[in-house]
């Protein structure tokens, strides 16, 4: 199986064009492996490359890890994944990944990456703006993952301030703080019956990454609203502060893929372990303390 569609279409239509016998030896340089029936001839790269997908799967000479569940290689690369490589494995009687899938490429500021021009940023440049998570959060988010993406440094900063500062760490602030000051009853939660679990559970399975966040944070955004309107600043109401308690355990534990440092920080705050199967299982209480700021704002 090929994803994302419109790069299985690419191979599938290239296919149907016709193929032709691949050599799998070069004579134009004499380093690689040779041929053990001509010493003349060494291995093609993507003849001999390919297989270490394979034989790095392999322990004490027996197949553990194989098939593949999923192959991510870059889209500049998909045909020798998907045609070379099942053609290989195939003449072997070896199993096919499952999928393969092809990311797409970045640009800086709408601009194609070049060292030439001066249009590329490194990691440690792009953590340094406003920290790992946020940077993992900003390129999972901002564009379909197999989709090309466009980076920006205010693009980045627009959604760690307007969507992990505003939203979600002002969420665990308000929602710890008046924990801390009146504590939690337990008591059946709502708020969770509106998060759909299985509909994320699915968009995680075909890797549609950027939506996945998208149910998320709409339920960020009911927990903020919920807050607004049951006032527990002024009703003291425990059972709808354990309500919100349960409903960010649940948001932190799926947002640990694409946040970890800050999950961790939310379930050391709420008394959890980060653990699929403990969003539909009732937050034990504990003594809860008003968490530290998640995200600093960045003016």
């Amino acid at each position: 199986m090929i994803s994302p569609e419109n790069r299985k279409k690419e191979i599938i239509n290239r296919v149907k064009e016709g193929l032709s016998d691949l050599s799998i030896s070069r004579t134009s340089f004499d380093w690689g492996i040779p041929l053990p029936f001509d010493k003349k001839h060494f291995c093609y790269v993507w003849f001999d490359a390919l297989f270490n997908y394979y034989s790095a799967t392999r322990e004490k000479g027996k197949e553990k890890f194989w098939p593949a569940d999923v192959h991510i290689i870059g889209k500049d690369i998909l045909w020798f994944h998907t045609v070379y490589w099942p053609a290989f494995l195939l003449s072997t009687g070896i199993k096919l990944p499952n999928k393969i899938f092809a990311h797409g490429w970045w640009t800086f500021d709408n601009e194609k990456i070049s060292k030439s021009r001066g249009k590329v940023i490194n990691v440690d440049e792009l953590i340094s703006i406003a920290g790992t998570d946020s940077a993992r959060y900003f390129l999972l988010r901002a564009t379909p993952f197999g989709d090309d993406g466009d980076f920006s440094e205010k693009a980045l900063i627009d959604r760690h301030n307007n969507e992990l500062a505003d939203k979600l760490g002002n969420l665990v602030s308000r929602v710890s703080a008046l924990a801390d000051k009146y504590g939690i009853e337990k008591t059946p939660d709502s708020l969770l019956k509106k998060l759909n679990i299985k509909k994320i559970e699915e968009l995680f399975t075909n890797y549609e990454f950027d939506k996945v966040l998208n149910e998320i944070f709409a339920f960020v955004d009911l927990c903020n609203e919920y807050v607004q309107a049951k006032k527990p600043w002024e009703t003291k109401d425990k059972k709808v502060l354990y309500e919100l308690a349960d409903s960010i355990k649940a948001i932190a534990i799926l947002l640990w893929p694409f946040i970890p440092e800050t999950s961790e920080k939310i379930a050391g705050v709420f008394g959890f372990e980060i653990d699929f199967e403990n969003i539909k299982k009732p937050l034990v209480i504990k003594k809860i303390k008003k968490s530290e700021i998640l995200f600093e704002k960045i003016r």
